[in-house]
């Protein structure tokens, strides 16, 4: 018999359905109470149970003994779970998570690859690993238990029960296992001296009223959906590790082999059980009521060590005060080789071991980061949800309540990054606020957005999930607190909070409760906002002296405010309920309007902010530098027309601006001044995005090239289309896989990735003059991770006629076909192969070039030249120097691997007979500095190659630098 005290104080007790007249036994031989024990055991465990004031003897409860061996970095467990049938019917058989176990296709295992360039880490470092998970036993009082492993993926194990266990009735399950765990970044795994463990054991499934969720484990994100449960953990490892983890120890006792074993327990339900050990930690602590802040470091990161700490404070004490207390009596950061920036589990953060190398200007970075982490503690540990199917109760909840920690801390429309005064002027800043709806406008506007309460496996890559369920679920909370009232969406929050603290809620619950707290019909709210795609967008469609004319441009019905603002100083507010098509409002008589306003306030999520005003906003900027970042547009306002206008460098000094309608179009013009030319270039540029609602985009292109001394002036241009085939490109210099046509007249295809016309168009020769060619581009890649691939492929194809057209004056055709192909061998080294074929006519034509860095790299660019061509590099990849961690400028820049290049490159060009040239071969080394740009926020390859041509010995060696690989 398990005693439990009930919430309304009873004692009731439950008879274990397997064999009422044995003991409830557990691992390592820890008292429990047995059925018919009387005296004071039994009144000490129900005093015990009456002081907690829960029943927390009803929740699922797990005893582990571990043994951690780090010479192959095993556990060996043991494992027991007792826990009761919650339902109405008797069940025949348990289900547990075993996501140790998953199984990976090849398709995965590439992915995995291609989703690390997101986070610009290889996660990795010995090549593909998972984890190695066996199942010793699985057994009750000592009887073997039945079980299957099931799932495509193998993460769900079924046990099978030799009774069926009644509604209301509890049982025990003990599972032997061993544990291998593999060399990667990420959750579970080893990497140099840390060990990291979460959801590493077999977890109970959710049982329900729609039965049990047995959710396969995908490949980024996190699928999980757990109960909250007590923990009782021991573990045996080296004296000389050090242990962050869920739960308080309770006790720590040394062994004579050098070893210690360490009992922790968890005294509040959990959602889960992690933890990290390490020999290399540091600890930073501070007090925060009861609660003890414990921040583990790695020793040469103190200051962000003992700033995370203060910052999980600052984000405890606001969420504390704002929706119920945090119930535990430690919490946890730890640094982890994690891969991406961070991660929550119950009492604990992971956080990525590159954050702590953040340049300084970034610090709100970092607490933003931490208190993330943190705020999961209330949105994910207490309250539970499915995240699985409804990601957004935990994603957007915490990403909307921390937004307003941020604000209460750093003031309104917060910027990100600290700069100091003079930098503030020279380098585009962007708030928090802005960031959170920027990812979800441009897939919105490319046809890429999906309800927010979408399956995690219906997304096809990870940038959708933070546009999504992040970012425009933060936005959805937002106006639904507008629409409520803050007082009582506050309330509702708290009653959230507290109703549901240790169980599990849903979508429908948070919408029962913010009805009941605001006394509103909130359902089609939640139907439209997030289960629908459908876009909110009102604009001023005209003005007269007489009347205004709004329009509803968008599907969603929301209620908007207009403010008229009148030349004689009055205001007119005018109030909406967004169900029409289109609203008049009329003026009264002599009004003169100075300017129309929809929603002032910026309450709602509009797909475009610029049609909200009249007359139509111009914001202006000059800069001390023109570069990329200005037409990116978070940096900009959103909802005006920008205007920026400021000094370039091209090539050579100049000046640029541009006019851009954010997320949609930009004109630009600049002008240079050429000093190896001596000459004049001017260029006028448009781009249009997201054409027909889709990744397309459209440009033209048109340059004057004026020679100083008026004898090579030169003019021509280039029209685009262009269509991409993958949501996003995962790094600075990656060109995303696409189809173009295009028109060129008198100019290649270079340019720059914000507008959006990159080609890779590698040993090709362009004349540049009295030439017109239409022109089609594909690429598709499927590598990983950028820029340093490990494996994967890319292959490029062009094709271009060139005619007597648009003055054109030379006629040709030519075809290139570049395959790349990258593949692992062991400890970090690699093999990269490329071959390019390329054909084309007349004969007499010089279009292939392959000499140069990207070609044969024993000869000049224009060494090797023909009509056709054939060339072919090998390359060796080897690490020489890994984690050197050479910052520069506050870690801007920091120089973190030297990789080793062996290249051979063979390959010739000809015009007309094959037979009258010889294939040229050069030989080379070279290195490869890896440069980390803001720690984990990009990352770039600076390339330096010497290569020797074999044919011509007595050229010499030449020199090349470059930015990223050569393929």
């Amino acid at each position: 018999m398990l005693w439990r005290m009930s919430l309304n104080g009873q004692v009731e007790d439950k008879v274990l359905a397997d064999n009422p007249t044995k003991s409830a036994t557990n691992l390592g031989g820890r008292r429990r109470v047995h059925l018919g024990t009387t005296g004071l055991s039994v009144w000490c465990s129900i005093l015990i149970l009456i002081s907690s004031g829960i029943a927390w003897a009803s929740v699922p409860q797990y005893e582990m003994d571990c043994i951690f061996y780090p010479a192959n970095h095993t556990l060996k467990v043991k494992q027991s779970v007792v826990f009761a049938n919650n339902q109405d019917l008797p069940i025949n058989e348990v289900y547990f998570h075993i996501y140790p176990n998953r199984k990976f296709s090849k398709s995965d295992k590439d992915f995995l690859f291609i989703y690390a360039g997101y986070f610009k880490i290889n996660p990795f470092p010995e090549g593909f690993q998972s984890a190695n998970f066996k199942i010793q036993r699985i057994y009750s009082l000592d009887k073997d238990l039945r079980y299957e492993i099931t799932g495509d993926d193998k993460t769900i194990l079924k046990v099978i029960l030799p009774f069926s266990l009644a509604p209301g009735r509890s049982t025990q399950i003990n599972l032997d296992f061993d544990l291998g765990l593999p060399h990667a970044y990420g959750r579970l795994g080893w990497h140099k001296n840390i060990i990291s463990l979460a959801r590493w054991y077999p977890i109970l499934s959710v049982l329900d009223q729609k039965g049990w969720h047995n959710y396969p484990y995908y490949l980024y994100h996190r699928p999980y959906f757990s109960e909250s449960s007590l923990y009782k953990l021991k573990i045996t490892l080296p004296a000389d590790f050090k242990i962050a983890s869920t739960g308080i120890q309770t006790s720590q006792t040394k062994n004579s082999d050098k070893t210690k074993t360490i009992s922790i327990d968890t005294e509040v339900p959990v959602r889960d059980f992690a933890m990290v050990l390490s020999k290399d930690f540091k600890l930073t602590s501070l007090e925060f009521g009861k609660t003890k802040i414990n921040s583990f470091y790695l020793p040469q990161d103190e200051f962000y060590g003992k700033l995370a700490a203060n910052d999980a404070k600052g984000l405890m004490e606001y969420y504390t005060n704002k929706f119920g207390p945090y119930p535990y009596k430690e919490f946890n950061i730890v640094p982890v080789y994690l891969g991406y920036a961070g991660e929550e589990f119950s009492n604990l953060a992971f956080i990525d071991t590159r954050v702590y190398k953040l340049p300084k200007f970034l610090i709100r970075y970092f607490d933003f980061l931490v208190a993330h982490e943190t705020g999961h503690q209330w949105w994910f540990n207490v309250v539970g949800s499915d995240e699985f199917n409804e990601m957004f109760m935990v994603e957007g909840l915490n990403s909307y309540t921390l937004l307003l920690y941020l604000e209460e801390k750093y003031g309104k429309d917060a910027k990100v990054m600290v700069l100091p005064k003079p930098f503030n002027w020279f380098i585009p800043n962007f708030s928090f606020r802005s960031s959170r709806a920027s990812r979800y406008i441009y897939i919105a506007k490319n046809g890429l957005d999906s309800p927010v309460l979408s399956k995690l496996s219906s997304f096809q890559e990870p940038s959708s999930i933070f546009a999504l369920a992040y970012g425009k679920g933060s936005v959805v909370l937002e106006m639904l607190s507008n629409l409520m009232g803050e007082d009582k969406f506050n309330r509702a929050l708290k009653r959230y909070f507290s109703e549901f603290m240790f169980k599990n809620s849903s979508v429908e619950d948070f919408l029962a409760i913010c009805q009941k707290e605001s006394n509103q019909d909130l359902g089609w709210f939640f139907q439209e906002w997030l289960k629908t795609k459908k876009q909110c967008d009102y604009a001023v469609k005209s003005v007269d002296s007489k009347k205004i004319i709004l329009e509803k441009r968008g599907q969603i019905n929301m209620p908007v405010k207009t403010k008229i603002k009148l030349k004689n100083g009055q205001d007119i507010i005018d109030n909406w309920d967004g169900k029409s098509q289109i609203r008049q409002i009329n003026l009264p008589e002599d009004a003169k309007i100075e300017s129309v306003q929809i929603d002032p306030e910026n309450t709602l999520l509009e797909i475009d902010k610029t049609n909200n005003l009249y007359p139509r906003r111009l914001y202006t900027k000059f800069v001390p530098l023109y570069f990329f970042a200005y037409e990116i547009p978070v940096f900009l306002p959103e909802n005006s027309y920008n205007l920026v206008l400021g000094p370039e460098i091209g090539s050579g000094p100049g000046i640029k601006t541009s006019l851009q309608k954010p997320y949609d179009n930009i004109f630009y013009l600049s002008s240079d001044y050429d000093i190896s030319g001596e000459q004049i270039n001017s260029i006028f540029g448009y781009r249009i995005a997201h054409l027909f609602g889709k990744q397309n985009s459209l440009g033209f292109e048109f340059f004057n090239h004026d020679d100083l001394e008026g004898k090579d002036d030169l003019r021509g241009g280039k029209l685009y289309l262009r269509k991409e085939l993958w949501p996003t490109a995962y790094g600075l210099g990656a060109i995303n896989d696409h189809i173009s046509l295009y028109l060129l007249r008198n100019t290649g295809f270079e340019g720059q990735a914000t507008s959006g016309n990159l080609e890779d168009i590698s040993n090709q020769h362009y004349y540049k003059k009295e030439e017109a060619i239409i022109g089609l581009a594909f690429e598709f890649a499927r590598y990983g991770p950028e820029p340093d691939p490990v494996n994967g492929f890319k292959l490029v194809l062009d094709q271009e006629l060139a005619g007597h057209f648009l003055g054109g004056r030379r006629y040709f055709w030519r075809d290139k076909i570049d395959f790349t192909k990258y593949s692992p061998l062991f400890k970090k080294q690699k093999i990269a192969t490329h071959f390019s074929f390329g054909w084309g006519g007349t004969a007499d034509k010089n279009l292939f070039e392959l000499g140069g860095y990207k070609g044969l790299r024993g000869y000049d660019l224009k060494d090797i030249k023909g009509s056709r061509s054939i060339l072919a590099n090998l390359e060796y990849r080897f690490p020489i120097k890994e984690d050197l961690g050479i910052g520069f400028l506050d870690n801007i820049f920091r120089i973190g691997d030297i990789q080793g290049v062996l290249f051979f490159d063979a390959g010739k060009a000809w015009f007309g007979d094959f037979s009258q040239t010889d294939f040229k071969k050069d030989a080379g080394a070279g290195l490869r500095f890896h440069l980390d740009i803001g720690s984990f926020l990009e990352k770039l390859v600076i390339r330096l190659d010497c290569a020797q041509a074999i044919n011509e010995p007595k050229e010499g060696p030449r020199l090349w630098i470059g930015i990223n690989h050569a393929f």
